[in-house]
């Protein structure tokens, strides 16, 4: 039997959404963010604005995080919690318990991991977690602004990889294949050593006894 976790869906989903994040950073960059719950958008400037869904937020004097479907006081429209909604579901069926409880502590990096799942199991564009003095409000965006940059994916997957290990506590190992097979690489796993190819492509990647990332290289064709 499958199972179902923290764990397993973030290093099921931690490699293509974050590889997303590239794209959203290349646009927006280091303008400033607003949000309008009746038009559902996040905004950033006044000309990108973008379609969105709450997932929920953190506080930075408590420590802890909140689901959006538990936000009583904030009335967000009941459109903006249809992913979080179906992410409790989700939770719900398979009991998992940090989709299903409403609050609990956590560090603000564990926000952006959030984001990755939610981002990863709902297909989206990307993630933003935008700081508003007290907080992080967490949302996720659908916009082919964001999807239709052009990059190279091979060379993306390659800067993608040893930055997603440095900063998320993953299993290395499972994070990449789960990454590459979403990617429609082929895989050759050895015990310490994983080989990948996607047409002329192709990445080797050694691990050590605890899967633990140790070099990474790519041939990249044009």
């Amino acid at each position: 039997m499958e199972i179902i976790n923290y764990d397993t869906l973030l290093e099921k989903y931690a490699g293509i959404a974050f590889e997303k994040q590239y794209n959203l950073a290349e646009i927006v960059g280091d303008m400033n963010w607003m949000v309008d719950m009746n038009k559902k958008t996040l905004s950033f400037g006044e000309d990108l604005h973008f379609p969105m869904q709450v997932l929920g937020s953190y506080a930075f004097d408590s420590g802890t995080w909140l689901w959006g479907w538990a936000n009583e006081v904030s009335n967000i429209p009941a459109n903006l919690l249809e992913e979080v909604n179906a992410l409790k579901q989700f939770g719900e069926e398979h009991n998992i318990e940090f989709l299903t409880m409403a609050e609990y502590k956590i560090e603000p990096t564990d926000v952006h991991a959030l984001g990755l799942i939610a981002s990863g199991k709902f297909g989206t564009s990307a993630y933003y977690a935008g700081n508003y003095g007290n907080g992080i409000l967490l949302v996720t965006i659908k916009d082919s602004a964001v999807e239709n940059i052009k990059y190279n994916e091979h060379a993306r997957i390659l800067s993608v990889i040893p930055e997603l290990t440095g900063i998320f506590a993953v299993n290395h190992k499972r994070t990449i294949e789960n990454y590459l097979i979403a990617k429609g690489y082929s895989l050759n796993k050895e015990e310490n050593k994983l080989s990948a190819q996607k047409g002329e492509n192709t990445l080797i990647a050694e691990f050590d006894e605890h899967d633990r990332l140790l070099k990474i290289n790519g041939e990249i064709k044009q």
